[in-house]
């Protein structure tokens, strides 16, 4: 954090050298003090070790007497994010910004890590004299947030979207086919015999319907489409750049996946499912509720037609 690293900076000024040292090792952030021109001079035990941990694949963590900057933009390249981040660094040494954090992502060995670096300019006699430089290791803390934000818009029995995700995609979708004059498609889907299943074999197996069938949907969908779990034993699909028509082959594909399921020996079950299609044109006025309204009323004249022709009133 910025505020606390300032906190350390003022603490150093007023120790001897020696001592100054001392504090710094006993850190666990990993530090650098720059001179005016950014040259290193002098890090922590925490900087050095990080480096000869990673041999030298964390070319940030340069060594006493480098430049920081060059050994920054060697390790970052042309990442737009990172030139924009050398820049503001340029910044703080040259007093035209008193501090600048950004946080990031590296892969240092085989690991998976999240640094928060923060630069803060050291003054003397009100005049910038170097840096210091900071990275934190925040870890545990973005893991945390990542996953919070995760669950927010997950299904959690599935790993789909939600409903309120879903949605939330359709409507992007929707701004996005309007703008480029493209069609995109949803389709409603409702599992036909969850209730018999539940009813007869318990929650326990009607939830494994549900997950069987998220598997085997999304093993035919592209990358660019999605898929979210309305609720109960309805999924929807939203497929990208594509009409009824040419989502079609991708509905027979599921039906095909799903047949071949049920022909397993020894199952419990079958899983059988209704559909309801509706399209989003260019130039048409309809919202993302609106359209799954649409696929949801296509679903239900399925699902009474298959009644009606078992008999069942």
């Amino acid at each position: 954090m910025l505020t606390k690293q300032n906190e350390t900076v003022n603490i150093l000024k007023k120790l001897p050298l020696h001592m100054a040292q001392s504090v710094l090792d006993s850190l666990t952030e990993h530090i650098a003090a720059l001179d005016y021109k950014g040259v290193i001079i002098t890090v922590n035990k925490a900087w050095k070790k990080f480096a000869s941990e990673n041999e030298g694949r964390t070319l940030d963590r340069a060594s006493v007497g480098e430049n920081y900057l060059r050994a920054f933009k060697d390790a970052y390249g042309t990442d737009k994010r990172f030139a924009r981040a050398s820049r503001a660094i340029s910044g703080v040494l040259t007093g035209d910004r008193e501090k600048f954090s950004i946080e990031y992502q590296c892969r240092p060995g085989d690991q998976k890590r999240w640094f928060r670096l923060s630069v803060t300019a050291l003054k003397t006699e009100g005049a910038v004299s170097g840096a210091v430089v900071s990275h934190e290791d925040i870890t545990r803390r973005k893991t945390a947030e990542l996953e919070t934000r995760r669950l927010a818009v997950t299904d959690p029995m599935t790993g789909i979207l939600n409903r309120k995700a879903g949605l939330d995609f359709i409507h992007r979708q929707i701004k996005l086919s309007r703008r480029h004059k493209r069609s995109l498609t949803v389709c409603y889907i409702d599992l036909d015999n969850l209730k018999y299943v539940n009813d007869n074999f318990g929650h326990r197996e009607g939830d494994k319907i549900i997950r069987t069938a998220v598997k085997l949907i999304r093993s035919v969908l592209r990358e660019t489409d999605a898929m979210c779990r309305l609720g109960g034993d309805e999924i929807l699909l939203v497929l990208l750049d594509a009409s009824i028509g040419e989502c079609m082959p991708v509905i027979d594909r599921i039906k095909e996946l799903i047949e071949r399921k049920n022909n397993i020996p020894l199952k419990q079950w079958r899983m059988e499912f209704s559909y309801g299609l509706a399209e989003y044109a260019p130039g048409r006025k309809c919202g993302a509720e609106d359209l799954v309204d649409i696929a949801d009323r296509n679903m239900y004249k399925m699902k009474m037609s298959k009644k009606h022709k078992k008999g069942v009133n």
